[in-house]
């Protein structure tokens, strides 16, 4: 799966763009879905739900890991992509990174 980006992976690349970019963090917030799909062309399943939430020094957010009687590997799958429904990233493969280098 040569290509393929991680959960993690794909949230170090959000995040690493909505720092360098206004509008696509102003985007993140407002409507995730859409704004992964603008700037990654990315379609995430309708069944995924994409929450962004901005910490301040006054809010802190926490994700906790699903609480179901999943094993080690269905952990590392659904980490990976990888859910019943399908992979979350199937097209995340072919999608061509300009990460606005100048010239």
């Amino acid at each position: 799966m040569e290509g393929r980006k991680t959960h993690e992976e794909l949230r170090a690349e959000l995040i690493s763009k909505a720092a360098a970019d206004d509008s696509f963090r102003t985007g993140l917030l407002e409507d995730p879905k859409a704004a992964i799909k603008e700037a990654l062309n990315l379609d995430l399943p309708e069944s995924v739900t994409v929450h962004v939430h901005e910490e301040t020094a006054l809010a802190a957010h926490v994700v906790l890991p699903p609480s179901s009687g999943l094993t080690e590997t269905d952990l590392e799958g659904i980490t990976a992509g990888h859910t019943p429904e399908g992979d979350l990233y199937e097209d995340y493969s072919n999608v061509v990174h300009d990460h606005g280098g100048t010239g």
